[in-house]
C-alpha cells in the first residue's frame, strides 16, 4: 500500500476515535448536550426559516429563465418627493419605446382587465391580462396542457382564444383536462381555451391571458369607460448593459415622446428602471433583511451561551487534558477533540433546527402580508437552504468551539496536576473570557430589543392614526359591470339605485352606498379649476363618485354645509362636497359653501360630463385618502349618477359581523342583475389591516419573537456564568463567612459582579442600537429611530432581567454553610 494512503488511513482512524470519544463524553453529560443542542437549534432554525423566505422571494422568486435581467421603465415626476412614477404607457407610446430603445433585446407588455364568466346561479369574475405578441416566448415556459399563443392569435380577426392559469383551472374547473379546446363566454364574447399553464406560471398574477396587439390609433381602448388603456412594459436587458446605461437610453426617447404625448408627462421628469423582483417585493425587502440580521444576532447569542458552557466544561476537564498530554497527546489532538465535540453539537443543533425551520415555515408564510411576494414564488426548504444550514452549522461549531479549545490547549499542562481537587484552578483566572461572552450577549440582546421596541412603537403609532371615518362593521365589494350593457349614467344608475334600495331593506343592514374607490386608498385624479381664482401652477385633486349614503355609511363628520339628498343624486345634480385639505389649499379663509369647482377629468370620460362645474354644498373633516402614512390630499365627492364611467362598488354598514351578511348581499346583487360579479369582497377593517398593518405587524412580531428568545438566552447566560463562578468560589465564600462576613455582603458581592457585566453590555448595546437606528429608520413611521422612550425602557428591562438572573445564584451563595464550604473541593 502506498505511504500516502497509509497516512490518510491513520488520520481517518484517529478522527474516528475522536468522534467515538466525543459521543461517549457527551453521553455522560446528557443535560449539557440537550441544552447546547436546543440553544443552537433555536438560532439555526430561525436563520434557516428566514433564509428560506429570502432565497425563494428575493433570489429565485420567478421560474422564468434569466428573470434577474427583467426590468421595467417608469416616468418619475421630479417635482414629487415620493419614489416611483408612471409605469405604464398608451399604445402608440409603448410601441415607440419598444421600437426605439437599444438596451432591451426583447420586450413585452400586459394590461389588467376584469373578465366576467357566467357560472351556476351567478357570475364569476376572473383577473384577466391582455398580453402582447411574444409574451410566452419571452417567459420561456411551456404549457401543462394544450398550447400557448402563436403570432397569428394576436392578429385582428383571428379566432378569439385564451390561456388559463393552473390555480384557476383547479379552483374553478376542478382540474378537468377535458376543458381544453372548449369554448367559454367571457365578457359576452366566445373564446376557446387553448392551453393551461404549469403551477408556477402566474404572470401578472392573472387568472387567464388574452392575446392583444397594441395599436397606434389615436383613440385607444378605455378601461371602465373612463381611462385610456395603458400597457405595463417589461424588457430583458441585453448582456453587458447596465441599469444606468439603460436609463440614459430611455431618457433620450422619453424627452422626444414628451413632446408627442404632452399630457402623459410632467413638466420635469426622470426615467428610472427597476428590476421585476424589486418591483414586486418592494419595501418588504428591507424588512426581510432586518429580520435576517436579527436572527443572525440571535444565533450569535446562542453561540455565546454554548461557548460559555464549553468554557466551563473545559475548565472542569483541565486535569483530564493534563493527563492526556502527559501520556503523549499533542495540543492539536486536544484542540481537535474539543472541535469534534463542538461539531457534533452543531450538527445536532442543525438537525433539530432544520426540523424547527420546516415546522415553522408554514407559520412564517401565514404571518407574511398578502400580495407582497411574487405570485410565482414558492416558499419551501430547498437545496440552497439546506446548504445554508450546513454551512451555518459548521461556522457555528468554529465560533463556539475554537475559543474554548484554544483556551484549554494553551494552559500549562503541569499546573492542573499540581492543583488539588478536580483540577479547578480557582479564582477568576479563567473568567475573563466568560465575562466577555456575557457582555457580548447582553449587548446583542439589547440591540435586538431596541429594534423590536422601535418597530412596536411604530406599529402602535400607525394603529392610532385618525382615519376620519369609522371602518368597523363595513362590508366592501367591487362590482364589475358588463361593459356592453352599462356604459351610460342612466344604465349604471338603473342598476345601483334598485340595488341600494334592496340592500337597505335587508334586516341587519344599517346603511349602504355606491362608491368609485375604496377609502382610505385614493380616488380618481383630476385637474381642477375654481372660477374666479387664478394660479400659475396646475391645481389637482382626487374625486369620488358616491351616493347619498356614503357619508352616513362611513360616519364621516360634516364641518359645514350638508350632504346629498336622494333626489339630488337621482337627478344627477352637479353638486360637490369637499374636504378640509381642499379648502386649506385652494380656498383659504373664504367660505367654500356656494363656490364652484370644475373637475376636468369628468369631461374626458367616455361617458363625458358636459361642463363639469359643480357647486360646493358641504365641507367634511379630512379623511385619509393616500393610505395611513401620507398626508391627506384635496378631495371632492360628487353624485355617482353624473357619469356611467369608472369602476364601481358598494360599501355596506351592518349591525353585526359584516361577513355574515355577504351571502345575503350577493343574492340581492344577482337578483338585480345576475350578470354582475362580486370581487374584492371583505371588510373595510380587513383591507386596512392587509394594506397598511400587515407589513409592519410582520416585522414587529418576528422581531419581538426573536428578541424575546434572545432575552431568555441572555438571562440563562448570566445565570449560568454566575452560578458557575459562585460554585468555583465556594471555598472563598466559606472563608469570608467564617471571618464574619454577613450573608447580605455575599449577596451584594455576587449581584454587583453580575450587574457589572450587564451594565457594560447595556452600554455597548446602546452604542450598537444608535447605529441600528439609521438602518431601521426606513421601516419606522411616527417614531424616531432614536426614540427616548425605547432607549430608556429597553435598558431598564434588560437590567431588571439581569438582576433576576443574578439573584438566584447570589441567594444560594449567601446561604452557604461555612463548615460545608471549607470542606468543598
Amino acid at each position: 500500500m502506498k505511504p500516502g494512503l497509509v497516512e490518510l488511513g491513520g488520520h481517518m482512524e484517529t478522527v474516528g476515535q475522536d468522534v467515538r470519544y466525543a459521543v461517549r463524553n457527551l453521553g455522560k453529560s446528557p443535560g449539557f448536550a440537550v441544552i447546547a443542542v436546543l440553544t443552537l437549534a433555536l438560532g439555526i432554525g430561525a436563520s434557516t426559516a428566514i433564509f428560506s423566505v429570502i432565497d425563494n422571494v428575493m433570489m429565485e422568486p420567478f421560474p422564468y429563465p434569466d428573470a434577474q435581467r427583467f426590468y421595467s421603465v417608469f416616468i418619475h415626476d421630479a417635482e414629487r418627493s415620493q419614489p416611483g412614477g408612471r409605469p405604464a404607457f398608451i399604445g402608440p407610446e409603448l410601441l415607440d419605446y419598444m421600437e426605439q430603445n437599444h438596451v432591451f433585446d426583447r420586450a413585452i407588455a400586459n394590461d389588467q382587465t376584469d373578465i366576467l364568466y357566467r357560472s351556476g346561479e351567478g357570475t364569476e369574475r376572473f383577473d384577466g391580462n391582455f398580453v402582447t405578441p411574444g409574451t410566452f416566448e419571452f417567459l420561456r415556459m411551456p404549457t401543462l396542457l394544450g398550447r400557448v399563443m402563436v403570432p397569428t392569435d394576436y392578429e385582428p380577426g383571428a379566432p378569439p382564444v385564451f390561456v388559463l392559469r393552473y390555480k384557476t383551472w383547479v379552483k374553478s374547473f376542478g382540474a378537468d383536462p377535458g376543458i381544453v379546446n372548449k369554448t367559454f363566454v367571457l365578457n359576452g364574447e366566445s373564446r376557446t381555451l387553448i392551453g393551461i399553464m404549469p403551477p408556477r406560471f402566474g404572470w401578472g398574477n392573472a387568472d387567464l391571458w388574452i392575446p392583444a396587439k397594441p395599436s397606434r390609433a389615436a383613440a385607444g381602448k378605455t378601461v371602465a369607460g373612463a381611462f385610456q388603456q395603458h400597457w405595463w412594459m417589461l424588457g430583458h436587458l441585453k448582456p453587458g448593459v447596465s441599469v444606468k446605461e439603460a436609463e440614459a437610453d430611455f431618457t433620450v426617447i422619453a424627452k422626444r415622446l414628451a413632446m408627442v404625448y404632452p399630457t402623459e408627462y410632467p413638466k420635469k421628469f426622470t426615467v428610472q428602471m427597476d428590476s421585476l423582483t424589486n418591483m414586486v417585493v418592494g419595501r418588504f425587502k428591507t424588512t426581510l433583511y432586518i429580520v435576517l440580521a436579527a436572527v443572525g444576532l440571535l444565533l450569535l447569542i446562542g453561540c455565546g451561551n454554548v461557548a460559555n458552557l464549553l468554557l466551563a466544561r473545559a475548565t472542569t476537564r483541565e486535569k483530564e487534558f493534563a493527563i492526556r498530554g502527559a501520556m503523549g497527546a499533542s495540543r492539536w489532538r486536544l484542540i481537535r477533540q474539543l472541535l469534534v465535540e463542538s461539531l457534533l453539537l452543531a450538527i445536532g443543533g442543525a438537525g433539530v433546527g432544520t426540523l424547527l425551520a420546516w415546522g415553522g415555515l408554514k407559520s412564517l408564510v401565514a404571518l407574511m402580508p398578502q400580495n407582497i411576494i411574487p405570485a410565482e414564488a414558492v416558499i419551501r426548504m430547498n437545496m440552497p437552504v439546506l446548504a445554508f444550514t450546513l454551512v451555518t452549522s459548521v461556522l457555528t461549531a468554529l465560533v463556539f468551539g475554537l475559543v474554548p479549545a484554544l483556551k484549554a490547549a494553551r494552559k500549562d499542562l503541569n499546573e492542573p496536576l499540581r492543583d488539588s481537587g478536580k483540577g479547578i484552578s480557582g479564582g477568576f483566572r479563567h473568567g475573563r473570557l466568560r465575562d466577555a461572552v456575557v457582555v457580548l450577549e447582553v449587548g446583542l440582546s439589547l440591540t435586538l430589543l431596541v429594534g423590536a421596541g422601535l418597530l412596536m412603537r411604530s406599529f402602535v403609532a400607525l394603529r392610532e392614526v385618525h382615519l376620519g371615518l369609522q371602518p368597523d362593521h363595513v362590508l366592501v365589494a367591487r362590482l364589475p359591470l358588463p361593459v356592453d350593457r352599462y356604459k351610460t349614467a342612466d344604465q349604471v344608475a338603473g342598476f345601483y339605485r334598485p340595488l341600494l334600495q334592496r340592500l337597505k331593506a335587508l334586516p341587519g343592514i344599517v346603511e349602504a352606498t355606491e362608491t368609485s374607490t375604496l377609502p382610505p386608498y385614493g380616488g380618481i385624479p383630476s385637474d381642477i379649476e375654481i372660477p374666479g381664482k387664478t394660479h400659475a401652477e396646475k391645481w389637482n385633486a382626487m374625486f369620488q363618485l358616491v351616493s347619498e349614503g356614503y357619508f352616513p355609511t362611513l360616519k364621516i363628520q360634516f364641518v359645514d354645509g350638508r350632504g346629498f339628498t336622494e333626489a339630488e343624486v337621482n337627478g344627477a345634480r352637479k353638486l360637490a362636497i369637499v374636504n378640509q385639505a381642499f379648502v386649506k389649499k385652494y380656498v383659504g379663509n373664504e367660505n367654500p359653501i356656494g363656490k364652484q369647482v370644475r373637475i376636468a377629468q369628468l369631461a374626458e370620460f367616455e361617458d363625458a360630463v358636459k361642463e363639469p362645474v359643480f357647486e360646493i354644498i358641504g365641507l367634511v373633516a379630512d379623511v385619509k385618502n393616500r393610505g395611513l402614512q401620507d398626508p391627506v390630499e384635496p378631495e371632492i365627492w360628487v353624485p355617482f349618477t353624473v357619469t356611467g364611467s369608472a369602476f364601481r362598488g358598494i360599501l355596506v354598514r351592518t349591525a353585526k359581523e359584516p361577513m355574515t351578511m355577504l351571502n345575503a348581499v350577493e343574492r340581492e346583487i344577482w337578483a338585480t342583475d345576475h350578470n354582475v360579479a362580486l370581487t374584492f369582497t371583505g371588510t373595510m377593517e380587513g383591507y386596512i389591516s392587509q394594506f397598511s398593518y400587515a407589513g409592519p405587524r410582520f416585522g414587529f412580531l418576528l422581531m419581538m419573537i426573536f428578541s424575546s428568545i434572545g432575552l431568555v438566552l441572555v438571562t440563562l447566560g448570566v445565570y449560568s456564568v454566575l452560578a458557575y463562578t459562585t460554585a468555583r468560589r465556594t471555598q472563598e465564600i466559606g472563608i469570608r463567612l467564617a471571618l464574619g462576613a454577613k450573608g447580605s455582603d455575599v449577596l451584594g458581592l455576587v449581584i454587583r459582579m453580575g450587574l457589572r457585566l450587564v451594565g457594560i453590555g447595556v452600554g455597548l448595546g446602546l452604542i450598537a442600537s444608535l447605529a441600528l437606528g439609521r438602518v431601521i429608520a426606513t421601516q419606522l413611521w411616527g417614531v424616531s429611530a432614536y426614540d427616548p422612550w425605547t432607549l430608556t425602557c429597553v435598558p431598564v428591562l434588560l437590567i431588571a432581567t439581569g438582576l433576576l438572573a443574578c439573584w438566584i445564584p447570589a441567594r444560594r451563595a449567601a446561604n452557604v454553610d461555612p463548615l460545608v464550604a471549607l470542606r468543598y473541593e
